[in-house]
This record gives C-alpha cells, sequence and structure tokens, in this order.
C-alpha cells in the first residue's frame, strides 16, 4: 500500500465534511493565495493552516526548535530571525508556501545547505522555505543518472553513488546542499575532468513564483535550463530535485608541494603555466596563507591518477624552478580522497569573509601582488588565505554563452578568505572585509569578474555574470515579474 501524505488526508476529510480546518481556511490555503495581498501579515490561524497544508513542517518562534532550524553555516547571521521556516518535504510544500508568503506580502528566502557568504538563503521577519529534507539520492544504473535532492549534502551525494563506483562533479565542502552549489556552476577538483557540477545536470524540478512546479531540461523551459546552470540560485525559482549525469568513482593518486614564501611570485607563475598544459586527469589549486603568529605559506594541492602523483609533483616543481621545501604524495580510495580534500565528512560552523576575483592570465605583476597582499594581512597577525582554483580544462569546452556560468575561457577563480574559529567581533569582521576590498583593488586591472557562489556586498551583479547578465534579468522578468524572489544580490 501507498503511504498517504498529510495533504491527501486533509483533502479527503475536508470532502467529507469531517476536517479539522473548515472549508474556509483549506480554501485560503489550498486555492487563493494568488488573488493578492493581504493588509495584514497572518494570523495564529493562518500559520495554523499553512502547517496542516503540508507534508512538511512550519517552524515558528514560538516553537522549541526555532534557534536550531533558523541558523546558516555561518555564525555571522546568528541574529537573523525570520517568522517561520517552512521545512518543505516536496515540490508541493514548497508551492504552498510560496502562495502563501505572496498572499501576506512576506519576503520569502529559499534555502538548501545555507552556506551563503551573505546571508542571502535567510530574512528577518520573512519565511525561509528551507528544502534540507529534500535529500534522497536515487541511481539509475541503466541511464547511469542520479536524482538528487535539494538538499542533499556533498558528502552524502559522494557516500551514496560511491556504492554504485559513480559520482558527479561537486566542490569540496561535504556539507554544502546540491541546489546553491550547482546552480551558481560548482567548481571543484573534478572541474578539469568532467567540467563543474552545473555542466553535469541533465534536468531539474522547481517551483517559480507563481507557485508551479516545473520539470526543467534539455528541450523543456529553455530559458530555466540555461540560467540554472550558473545563474545563481535565490534568482528564479526553488529548486526541490536535480538530475545528473554520473562518472566512475576511482582510486586518487594525491600530491602536496609547500615551498619558501621566498618563491611565492615564482610558484604562482610556474602553477599558471602547469595548469594551462596538464592532462585534464590532473587537478591542482594553490594556496597562500597566513597563520594567527604572522607566518606565511605556499601550498600546492591536487590530484591525478593513481601512480602519476610523483611525476605530477615533480613537473610541478620544474615549471616552477624551484624544488619544493616538502612534497608529500599518496595513492587514495576515491571516498579516502573525498575526505582529504574536505577535511572529513562533516564541517563545523564558522564565521568567514570571503570573495572572488577571476583572472584570464597570471602575469609578473600579478603573481609579485599576490604575495605581497597576503604578507600586508600576516603583519596585523590575522589569518587569511588567497586559493587559486583552476577554470582550465573541461571547464573550457563550452561557449561562454552556452550556460549561464560565463567564464568558460579564464585561467583561474581567486578566492579571498577569512574565517574566525568563533564568533568574530564587529571589528574583526571589519577588517576583514577592508582587507577583502583592497585585494580586489589591488588586482583591480586583471579580474575580469567575479564567481557567483562567493557573494559579497556592495559588489556589482555584473561582476559575476558578464555578458549574460542581460539574459539572466530578461528571464527574470518572464518568470517572476514581481520580483518575488528578490533580495540584495538578485539579478
Amino acid at each position: 500500500m501507498n503511504p498517504v501524505s498529510r495533504r491527501q488526508v486533509l483533502h479527503a476529510a475536508g470532502t467529507l465534511g469531517g476536517a479539522a480546518l473548515s472549508a474556509a481556511a483549506l480554501g485560503r490555503v489550498g486555492r487563493g493565495l494568488l488573488t493578492g495581498t493581504t493588509a495584514s501579515g497572518p494570523t495564529a490561524a493562518d500559520w495554523r493552516a499553512l502547517a496542516a497544508s503540508l507534508d512538511g513542517d512550519v517552524v515558528r518562534r514560538s516553537d522549541a526548535d526555532y534557534d536550531q532550524v533558523r541558523l546558516l553555516f555561518d555564525t555571522r547571521f546568528d541574529t537573523t530571525n525570520p517568522l517561520a521556516i517552512v521545512q518543505a518535504a516536496d515540490p508541493a510544500d514548497v508551492s504552498e508556501a510560496i502562495r502563501f508568503a505572496r498572499r501576506f506580502g512576506l519576503r520569502s528566502r529559499p534555502r538548501s545547505g545555507g552556506h551563503s557568504y551573505v546571508g542571502a538563503s535567510t530574512v528577518d521577519d520573512g519565511l525561509v522555505i528551507d528544502v534540507r529534507r529534500m535529500r534522497s539520492v536515487e541511481y539509475d544504473a541503466a541511464s547511469g543518472v542520479v536524482a538528487v535532492g535539494a538538499g542533499t549534502r556533498s558528502y552524502r551525494i559522494h557516500a551514496v553513488l560511491a556504492e554504485h563506483g559513480r559520482t558527479v562533479p561537486t566542490g569540496t565542502c561535504p556539507t554544502v546542499g546540491a541546489a546553491g552549489l550547482t546552480l551558481g556552476g560548482g567548481v571543484g577538483i573534478d572541474s578539469r575532468r568532467h567540467g563543474l557540477s552545473c555542466d553535469a545536470l541533465t534536468g531539474l524540478t522547481m517551483v517559480t513564483a507563481d507557485g508551479k512546479v516545473r520539470r526543467v531540461g534539455e528541450g523543456r523551459e529553455a530559458d530555466l535550463w540555461w540560467a540554472s546552470r550558473g545563474g545563481g540560485g535565490g534568482n528564479f525559482a526553488v529548486v526541490t530535485s536535480l538530475r545528473y549525469a554520473t562518472h566512475a568513482a576511482e582510486r586518487m593518486g594525491i600530491f602536496s608541494l609547500d615551498f619558501a614564501w621566498e618563491h611565492a611570485p615564482s610558484v604562482v607563475r610556474g602553477w599558471a603555466a602547469r595548469i594551462e598544459v596538464m592532462p585534464r586527469s590532473v587537478w591542482c589549486n594553490m594556496r597562500l596563507e597566513t597563520g594567527a603568529d604572522g607566518s606565511t605559506r605556499v601550498r600546492l594541492g591536487g590530484c591525478c591518477q593513481p601512480g602519476d602523483e610523483d611525476n605530477e609533483a615533480l613537473a610541478l616543481q620544474r615549471a616552477i624552478g624551484f624544488d619544493a621545501a616538502r612534497v608529500t604524495t599518496s595513492e587514495r580510495s576515491f571516498m579516502d580522497a573525498v575526505r582529504y580534500f574536505g577535511g572529513g565528512s562533516t564541517t563545523p560552523r564558522w564565521a568567514a569573509v570571503s570573495g572572488s576575483d577571476v583572472v584570464s592570465t597570471i602575469s609578473k605583476t600579478l603573481a609579485q601582488t599576490l604575495p605581497r597582499t597576503v604578507e600586508r594581512r600576516a603583519l596585523s597577525g590575522a589569518v587569511s588565505s588567497v586559493i587559486l582554483d583552476p577554470l582550465t580544462g573541461a571547464v573550457s569546452d563550452r561557449r561562454a554563452g552556452a550556460t549561464a556560468f560565463p567564464w568558460r575561457h579564464h585561467l583561474a577563480e581567486l578566492q579571498w578568505s577569512v574565517r574566525f574559529p568563533s564568533d568574530p567581533s564587529l571589528e574583526a569582521v571589519k577588517a576583514a572585509r577592508r582587507w577583502v576590498n583592497g585585494a580586489h583593488q589591488a588586482i583591480a586591472s586583471e579580474s575580469v569578474g567575479a564567481y557567483v557562489n562567493r557573494l559579497e556586498p556592495g559588489r556589482s551583479t555584473a561582476d559575476y555574470y558578464g555578458a549574460n547578465l542581460a539574459r539572466l534579468r530578461r528571464i527574470k522578468a518572464a518568470v517572476d515579474p514581481t520580483g518575488f524572489f528578490r533580495s540584495a544580490y538578485t539579478v
């Protein structure tokens, strides 16, 4: 026997005249919420009616679990207090939540993993539509396609698929949600070999601002299909599930190289030269970091075919022109490699100030500027880093306008980051933001834009989408003409 949902029970009870809710309440929740906005906010009865219409739950400020459910990953946003969080169990729940928010004029934000650097997936005095209960991972061996709930975390995707010897491209952070990562592009250790997370998409299910559930993919909803591959989260709809083509989950060779800081400019130039010519089976990023004690470090780390790790470490040193101070190599199973790059199977919450730049080349000037920028941060005794991730290889196989992700023919994305081990003071956050803004200014002549999954306050939307912004805005106007999905960061 198929399980019966709460929504089906209520529908049947309403038909028989024995529902706990009145017919009028059921009508408000199920049919009339798109007819206009009420003059006043929702009453307690309205909230109860919404909750009764869902297969998921509504968590309000008065509920015991509110203070836990409302939290994002970044502790800086712990003071944000939405009116309620809808913990949606399926697309129909999302539709009900959108209708409710529109009826009462509530600002609403979707949430998947909740890792936004600007807290874009929550809102004071509004409604959060949380899809984290949608975390199924269903692999079809015949097609090689996996259907993933929008709230599924990256580590779970890998763990479930690894049982079938398969996987999909993701980032390295194990707790990032599938929807947010993929909608913005999805840069990770598979990017050079298999492309971005969004490049593996074969389709999505989403709920647009009119409350309509849409199936999006090749040949269906062409504009939304294009926008969903790099157009960012929270712009057009609430995604409830994603379908990806998978590839083999294989053993990896791992390599790590530490260099003397005095060689940092040469390391930057040599790394840039190498990632343009290295085999697609190889991925390598670079970190320039400071420690709380004022120390500095430059490190390269990457993966390759098992057995090639020593050769790849040697090739990097030849491109740089200096021997590394320390080289480590190993072979690992696929899941061991996932845990290695992700720092484990989960990630504790932290506070962070972050930003990004995209560059087409690494000039001699830029190679000198990056270490100097990090050194300035080190002088204050503060932790920081700039991480350079390659955008070469399979990322470049598509033309710039083929999907909404615009950085198809560029060398690297630079992530400027300051992480705090505990709740930072306001002054510490301001100092971190000043450093990130100063970093942008220092390389302004060579930066062509930024990565939308690293949103920053005050930065132009055009920086994230380049030449694709105009089309994104036309799509936005067509599918969300009233601007239901809106924030300081929407297109």
